[in-house]
């Protein structure tokens, strides 16, 4: 049995606190805009994005991304290819994906309307516990918690969770305690919510918590402790695992540049066009992996110099890119085509290819010198 995080009288004055706070202290984001907020599709789209990426990454992406897509009709009928056009650049590219599902999900299944309870939104695709909890909560109204990791690192050091947070019996009491301060009937659900992952974001930070300014310090076990950077247990991160890419740019006498469409089981970026593109194997040159992604697309490569290079991350991954000129005389089909620069920047790119073809978006001043 989880034994109950706060007692009434604690949630009460807890929750009233944070909501008189955050009428006061709230950040301007574009979902929290009047057109925005009371719109179930559109605080699924910012909270799917808000996925492991910061408020001010998504927030650009979000205005242009509801602006093309305003409504679940629109996108539920765009093309995939599209849908990942606006996303590039965000990364995680699953997310669009499950988002277009999604959309899709919602028309056929619901008419068109989006669904206003709590479980016929958490089958959505890509919807977890938390996401459904913050479209009902937020753009519904409804008392429903929820779990982030602001909300989690707020919670841990109010009700003074120790160990892993991962672990069932502390989300049990994360999420106990996020039912209590959101069922409080002087705060609204579309308030509170928000405004403990504010606090997470603002005030309860992971390191060098504010304390001094926390609008719920009176109620806070690990500032009473003194020891508010003790908790929430943080496990030492892994170092990044290397990896060693390689890429073709091909260019043919129109000045067009070469790409290839990656294909729906790659590991990252499915469906988006990138110049061609390897991984190393252990043991293999770069010459010997451009000769390898050659005969695996049919490019008859004549390789030539390294031009470009760059690093980047995915996910546990540091990738550190080179990019070669190499002729090329491929077969072409509706996978690797020729594109001019001006056409590839209105394609889905991964954010590494953009930033490589805005390099090389140059014409070539010397002749390919082959190795």
């Amino acid at each position: 049995m989880i034994p109950i995080p706060f007692t009434p009288f604690k949630a009460r004055d807890f929750a009233v606190s944070l909501a008189t706070w955050f009428q006061a202290s709230q950040r301007d984001m574009p979902w929290r805009r009047a057109e925005n907020f009371q719109s179930p599709y559109r605080i699924l789209v910012s909270e799917i994005m808000l996925q492991q990426t910061t408020v001010a990454a998504v927030s650009p992406f979000f205005e242009r991304f509801v602006a093309r897509f305003p409504d679940l009709p629109t996108l539920a009928v765009a093309s995939e290819a599209d849908v990942l056009a606006h996303w590039a650049g965000l990364g995680y590219y699953s997310r669009a994906r499950n988002l277009h599902r999604a959309a899709k999900n919602v028309m056929e299944l619901h008419g068109g309307e989006f669904p206003d309870d709590f479980l016929s939104i958490l089958a959505l695709p890509g919807v977890g516990r938390y996401t459904a909890g913050a479209v009902t909560s937020i753009a519904l109204g409804q008392r429903k918690p929820i779990v982030d990791a602001n909300v989690a690192r707020v919670l841990s050091r109010v009700l003074w969770i120790e160990g892993d947070l991962k672990s069932t019996k502390n989300q049990a009491k994360l999420w106990e305690g996020a039912t209590q301060i959101v069922e409080i009937e002087e705060v609204l659900p579309r308030e509170i919510n928000p405004a403990l992952m504010e606090l997470g974001a603002l005030v309860c930070t992971p390191k060098k918590p504010r304390c001094e300014v926390c609008p719920v310090a009176n109620w806070c076990a690990a500032r009473a402790k003194g020891r508010p950077e003790e908790v929430p247990f943080r496990a030492p991160k892994a170092a990044p695992t290397p990896l060693f890419d390689v890429c073709a740019l091909a260019r043919n006498e129109s000045g067009e540049v070469l790409l290839r469409r990656r294909p729906s089981d790659a590991r990252w970026w499915q469906g988006m066009w990138e110049l061609p593109r390897t991984t190393r194997l252990e043991g293999e040159s770069d010459f010997q992996a451009l000769l390898r992604l050659g005969d695996e697309l049919n490019l008859n490569l004549e390789i030539g110099e390294e031009i470009a290079h760059l690093k980047h991350g995915v996910t546990r991954y540091e990738i550190a890119l080179k990019c070669f000129e190499v002729r090329a005389d491929p077969s072409v089909n509706e996978d690797v085509q020729w594109f001019s620069f001006e056409a590839a920047r209105a394609l889905a790119l991964p954010s590494s290819m953009k930033t490589l073809l805005a390099k090389l978006e140059i014409p070539p001043a010397r002749q390919l010198t082959l190795l």
